[in-house]
């Protein structure tokens, strides 16, 4: 049996080697799919301390650019190389779970891990994406896996490393700080009712976590200020029930089969939280629930505090720790009809996945397309392009390198070509006979003012911009 399980083990992991592989020639390892994506690339390649200056006034910690801000020597122009940047937390799952994991926990564990961190949900997606999400997954499930082993040995190193572990997450993403935070909790709950001896050294890493943090908390506080006056999303009781699935399913699209794939995945979750009841695994159980503490905190945490609501993104640090922990479940699973229908289970959400990830790097394939092809219709010495927003310069500047370029806000490094002037009235009046399109973030809400106050001709609309055709 066990021997059964080792090589079914190998089988995901090779899978997963397999996965790996293709993120390395996949058809977005070379282009870039989102808005984000271009803030990051054009902060990367500003001078240091002008991307320093940056961060301060966004809003995420600063961890991920100097992790990219380390590439310099090779070329930060290099997409593909800030692409791989993105697939190297990957690369060093697989090695935890091909040498600790499989030690303690064996292959199947070990194979099912990687293998369902790379195909569920978003993962596959985030490992190519110049963002800092996989890495905060490589450093939340590091802290994950070292409070584990707090729990069985409470020696200084594992303390040590949980500590680590979690401050690179809270330097990584805002967002991380919630399921460290809930680590501690859960650690601390388990000390004050079978282990108060140990209440002095879980104090001292949580006084580390916060002398560590210090230096940065200012910079926190002014940009969680900067932020207040934005509008904040709300969340929809869609959005509620797409998250219960999320750890597999990441489509919004409410059909007959995703409905299905829904009703499937909460069947596996069942499954896994039967099998957490039965055997009394409170730390699985940990990971598990991490996922849904983590949601309801996050919404309220972000609708008062940033502009925005929850992003499946942002969780998936949190997933991956589910998938650890789901991991650790199956391979301890005795009845043989339970196994195989845990491994079907995991067999039909991860095809599924498979083909929605597809999909999505299809549609995210011919969004480019289509924007390339509208941006090069304008992007002519006749033209004149008019940003509102440093966001909209950092996105467009380079794709429309033939036009005449203004911008409205002096809130940027803009290069020597790029003139500031707040009056576009005034940059209307001084290009008489040339075409003037307006860049228009439009979810700025002191944005809005221009669609009211100029006659407007909507070009194309990508969603978080739009470009216009002022007329007058």
């Amino acid at each position: 049996m066990d021997n059964k399980r080792d090589l079914l083990g190998k089988i995901f992991f090779a899978g997963a080697v397999l996965i790996l592989l293709y993120m390395f020639i996949s058809p977005i390892s070379n282009v870039i799919i989102n808005i984000d994506e271009y803030w990051t690339y054009t902060l990367v390649n500003l001078p240091f301390m002008d991307g320093m200056n940056v961060i301060i006034h966004d809003v995420h910690p600063p961890l991920h650019y100097l992790i990219l801000y380390l590439l310099t020597p090779f070329g930060l122009e290099n997409l593909y190389l800030l692409k791989v940047a993105s697939i190297i937390p990957y690369i060093l799952i697989m090695a935890v779970a091909g040498t600790k994991i499989r030690n303690e926990y064996g292959w199947l564990t070990a194979g099912l891990t990687v293998f369902c961190i790379g195909v569920m949900s978003d993962f596959f997606v985030e490992f190519l994406t110049i963002r800092m999400y996989s890495w905060g997954l490589f450093f939340l499930l590091m802290a994950f896996i070292y409070y584990g082993d707090v729990r069985k040995s409470w020696d200084r190193r594992s303390w040590m490393l949980l500590t680590l572990f979690t401050i690179l997450a809270a330097y990584t993403q805002y967002f991380f700080i919630i399921t460290g935070g809930l680590i501690y909790l859960a650690l601390l709950y388990e000390i004050l009712h079978e282990n108060k001896d140990r209440l002095k050294a879980w104090a001292k890493s949580v006084a580390a976590l916060i002398v560590l943090y210090i230096p940065w908390a200012p910079i926190l506080a002014y940009q969680v200020m900067t932020q207040a006056e934005e509008a904040h999303e709300s969340i929809s009781l869609k959005s509620a029930i797409y998250y219960i699935t999320s750890f597999a399913v990441k489509s919004e699209t409410i059909n007959f089969e995703m409905i299905a794939l829904r009703i499937i995945a909460v069947a596996f979750l069942i499954l896994i939280l039967v099998v957490i009841y039965k055997k009394r695994d409170r730390y699985t159980g940990v990971g598990v629930m991490l996922i849904y503490a983590t949601i309801a905190i996050g919404i309220l945490l972000l609708m008062t505090s940033f502009c925005n609501v929850m992003r499946i993104r942002y969780l998936v640090p949190v997933l991956g720790i589910f998938w650890f922990s789901a991991s650790i479940v199956i391979g301890r699973i005795e009845d043989r009809r339970v196994f195989i229908a845990s491994v079907i289970l995991i067999l039909i959400l991860s095809a599924a996945s498979v083909a929605i990830t597809f999909d999505d790097i299809d549609s995210r394939l011919a969004f480019n397309e289509k924007k390339d092809a509208f941006l090069e219709s304008i992007n002519t010495n006749d033209s004149v392009i008019v940003f509102n927003t440093d966001y909209g310069y950092r996105v467009l500047h380079d794709d429309l390198n033939k036009t005449k370029q203004y911008s409205l806000t002096d809130t940027y490094f803009y290069d020597n070509g790029t003139k500031v002037n707040k009056n576009l009235t005034d940059i209307l009046d001084s290009n008489s006979g040339k075409d003037v399109y307006l860049v228009n973030w439009a979810k700025k809400d002191k944005n809005k003012k221009y669609e009211k106050n100029f006659n407007l001709d909507e070009k194309y609309d990508a969603g978080h911009y739009k470009i216009y055709l002022v007329t007058s």
